[in-house]
C-alpha cells in the first residue's frame, strides 16, 4: 500500500483501518428512514372534519398532494375548455329557442287561397230575402259560408258565433233562435240572409279578393230587387270590398265620418260631412285591420277611425210602385269567435245601435239627404 493510500484512511478504536467508502456510508446512514422516528401517512381528510391530535399538523400539509406546475396548468386549462363548451351549448340553445319563438309570433301560418275542388263536396246556403219586395226591415250579408254552417245548412250555425246571441241581446228578435231556424227570419221579424261569397270555406283568408269584387253586382241586384231598408254587413272587409267595386271613386265622401270625442263610447251629436244622422250611442273603435308600427306616417284620412254605423252611402228606388224609397247602408264587426278585439257586450251594442237606426228611419227623423247615391247598376 502506498503512504498516499495509507493516509486518507482512517483507524477506529480496535485499530481496524476504517477506508474513505465506508465513512461515507456511515454519514449517509444518519439519512436513513427510520419507521420508529417518522410519522406514519395517513388518508387525507379532503371530506371530513380533521381531528385534533399529534400529527394533525402534517395531516394538514399531506392532504394538499404536490403536482407539477405542467400537471396543474393541464387541469386548469381542461375545466376551462368544459366551461366554455357548456357556455356555448348554452347560449346555442338559448338562441336556436328565442329564434323559433320569435318565428312563430312574428309570422304565424296563414291559410292559402282554397281552390275550388277543396270545399267541392259541401253546397252554398239557400238566401233568406222574403216573398217579395219592400218587406224586410234589415238585410244581413255575411262573408261567405262557413264550413260548419255549409254543413248543416244553415247560416252562422258555428257555436262559437255570436249573431243569434246579438239579435235577441239588440231586440231585433223576441227569443234566442237557433241557427235551424233562420228561414223563419224574413216571415217574423223582417230580417233577410245573403252572403257577399256564396261558395263555402273553413275560413275567410281562403277566398281571394276577386271573389269579393265579383259578388258585389249580385249583392247590388238584390239590393235593388227586394228593397230592404239597410243591408248590415256584418264584418268591415266585406263592406270596403263592395264600397270599392259600387261606387264611383269620384263621389266617395272623405272622410266618411268624424266623430267627436276620444273615449269608446260617446252620446254626443254624430257629425257626417254634411250634418247626416242624429246622434245616439256608438262604438268608434279602430278598424279590424292590423296595427301600424308607432314609426308609420299616418294620413288625414287613417286618423279617422272607422266607425260600425250607418254609412255616408244609399240606394235610390225611383220605380213607381216602390214602398221602400231608399235603402241604407250598416256596418257591424265581425260575429265570429275568432275576432277576440271585440266581445259579445260590444257586439251587441252595435246591434242595438242599428236597431236604433232603424226606428229613426221609420219614424222619418233619419235625414239623409247628404248621402250619395251609387248607381243601381254596376257596369
Amino acid at each position: 500500500m502506498s503512504d498516499t493510500a495509507v493516509k486518507d484512511e482512517a483507524v477506529d478504536d480496535s485499530g481496524t483501518v476504517i477506508t474513505p467508502s465506508q465513512q461515507l456510508r456511515e454519514k449517509l446512514s444518519a439519512f436513513r428512514f427510520n419507521d420508529e422516528m417518522s410519522p406514519s401517512l395517513r388518508r387525507s381528510p379532503r371530506g371530513r372534519t380533521p381531528r385534533p391530535g399529534r400529527y394533525a399538523k402534517f395531516e394538514e400539509v399531506d392532504s394538499e398532494l404536490p403536482t407539477s406546475p405542467s400537471a396543474a396548468a393541464g387541469l386548469s386549462s381542461k375545466k376551462r375548455s368544459r366551461t366554455v363548451e357548456r357556455k356555448v351549448k348554452a347560449e346555442d340553445s338559448g338562441a336556436v329557442q328565442k329564434k323559433a319563438r320569435a318565428s312563430r309570433s312574428s309570422s304565424p301560418k296563414k291559410r292559402q287561397v282554397a281552390p275550388p275542388e277543396k270545399y267541392a263536396h259541401l253546397d252554398p246556403l239557400s238566401d233568406h230575402l222574403g216573398e217579395g219586395s219592400d218587406m224586410l226591415d234589415v238585410l244581413f250579408c255575411g262573408i261567405n259560408p262557413g264550413q260548419m254552417s255549409a254543413t248543416v245548412g244553415h247560416h252562422f250555425a258555428h257555436p262559437t258565433n255570436h249573431f243569434w246571441r246579438c239579435l235577441h241581446g239588440a231586440g231585433l228578435t223576441d227569443r234566442l233562435l237557433s241557427a235551424s231556424e233562420d228561414g223563419t227570419l224574413p216571415g217574423r221579424f223582417g230580417l233577410g240572409m245573403t252572403n257577399l261569397v256564396e261558395r263555402p270555406s273553413a275560413e275567410a283568408a281562403e277566398l281571394a279578393s276577386s271573389e269579393f269584387t265579383a259578388g258585389a253586382p249580385a249583392l247590388l241586384r238584390k239590393i235593388v230587387e227586394r228593397r230592404p231598408r239597410t243591408v248590415c254587413f256584418v264584418g268591415k272587409a266585406i263592406w270596403e270590398s263592395f264600397i270599392r267595386a259600387a261606387a264611383p271613386p269620384s263621389k266617395s265622401p272623405h272622410p266618411p265620418f268624424a266623430v267627436s270625442g276620444s273615449g269608446s263610447e260617446s252620446t254626443t251629436a254624430q257629425i257626417f260631412p254634411n250634418g247626416i244622422g242624429t246622434g245616439g250611442s256608438r262604438t268608434p273603435r279602430p278598424s279590424e285591420s292590423p296595427k301600424r308600427s308607432p314609426s308609420a306616417k299616418k294620413s288625414k284620412s287613417s286618423a279617422v277611425s272607422f266607425v260600425y254605423d250607418l254609412q255616408p252611402y244609399k240606394v235610390v228606388h225611383d220605380t213607381p210602385d216602390a214602398v221602400v224609397r231608399e235603402t241604407l247602408f250598416f256596418v257591424v264587426v265581425s260575429t265570429s269567435g275568432l275576432v277576440a278585439g271585440y266581445q259579445l257586450p260590444e257586439k251587441t251594442k252595435q246591434f242595438t245601435l242599428l236597431k236604433q237606426r232603424l226606428d229613426e228611419l221609420r219614424n222619418g227623423s233619419l235625414d239623409t239627404s247628404a248621402m250619395v247615391a251609387i248607381p243601381s247598376v254596376m257596369s
